[in-house]
């Protein structure tokens, strides 16, 4: 077994303004239709001129990640701004997080709030410290917020389900007693201004491309949960995963950040090693899952969550290949 290569779940966006949902459908493909991002952009546009904020909010992702365009983080904000005055919360909430004020009550305007959001900070690449060299192995300390933290907890739990892995026997996704805990995935199409920011700190501090991330993943592990030893990378001469090699590349990195610590247990061990890890909130692990040598994979990141003993932990993960990534 692999931790699932290809994404299984089901992204569509949380909102529930059609307009927006059909968009969404265009921007992604399906059913034969291939991914259209650009249709869907004027989809959105002629959203927010009737009156949709739920498509303002979407215009201010489309722009962070660059879909189509140049990545504007500037202008991004403006269209979150912009679906905040309409009303959007999501929008609004987002703002507060950002702004370090998610419980304050909010005095003024959305404006005047985010004029309180160090962007350029946040937009600073964080600080990163090799601890192993093999496998290779990192600490990128202070990648997110407290704010931000909890805001990743909120949307992963409204979405939570069986996390699944990829089976090399048959190439279908299914539950397995290797893997116990619940995962939630974020595609473009319900992704938010937070969780892209997260991948562009990542891109910041190690330089992996965003356009190289998959759809990121908020993991939830209860008392008993863990996830068995197992590897990240697909082994490229297997033939049940070819086509999502050949498609979507290796799995070439991981990074994992913890987003609380009021638990017990749940530390990440590479087995081979004897080394184990937990961070603090925040901080994410980043390793290669190939050799830096010749690229190929590394058996030596055979790793696994531990069992969570008391409490209940939260954790980011974030895989990247070593090709642009398909809209999913």
């Amino acid at each position: 077994m692999t931790a699932n290569p290809e994404n299984p779940y089901n992204f569509s966006a949380s909102t529930a303004d059609p307009r927006v949902v059909a968009a969404n459908r265009v921007l992604i493909g399906g059913k034969g239709q291939p991914a259209n991002p650009a249709a869907a952009v004027g989809m959105l546009f002629a959203a927010v001129d009737s009156g949709s904020g739920a498509a303002a909010e979407r215009l201010a992702v489309m722009l962070a990640v660059g879909v189509g365009q140049k990545a504007d983080w500037a202008g991004a904000m403006n269209w979150l701004i912009k679906a905040a005055d309409m009303g959007h919360l999501p929008a609004q909430e987002q703002i507060a997080v950002l702004a370090g004020a998610p419980d304050a009550k909010v005095e003024g305007s959305w404006a005047d709030l985010a004029r309180k959001i160090d962007l350029k900070g946040l937009l600073r690449a964080p600080s990163l410290t090799k601890l192993r060299d093999s496998p290779s192995i990192a600490l990128i300390e202070g990648m997110l917020t407290p704010a931000m933290c909890r805001w990743l907890i909120h949307r992963g739990g409204g979405k939570l389900a069986p996390a699944m892995v990829g089976d090399y026997a048959t190439g279908q996704w299914v539950r397995d007693p290797i893997r116990s805990g619940l995962a939630a995935g974020f595609g473009l199409a319900d992704t938010d201004i937070v969780l892209v920011l997260t991948q562009k700190r990542l891109e910041l501090a190690s330089g992996l491309a965003l356009h190289q991330q998959e759809a990121p993943h908020v993991l939830s592990y209860e008392v008993g949960q863990e996830y068995k030893a197992h590897f990240d990378f697909l082994l490229p001469d297997d033939p049940a995963f070819a086509h999502i090699l050949q498609a979507m590349g290796q799995r070439v990195a991981t990074c994992l950040t913890w987003l609380n610590d009021d638990y017990e247990g749940g530390e990440t061990a590479f087995l081979k090693i004897d080394w184990t890890y937990r961070g603090k909130v925040g901080d994410s692990m980043l390793f290669l899952n190939v050799r830096t040598s010749d690229r190929k994979p590394d058996p030596m990141t055979l790793h696994a969550g531990t069992p969570v003993t008391r409490g209940r932990k939260w954790l980011l993960s974030q895989w990247v290949r070593d090709k642009v990534q398909p809209i999913v």
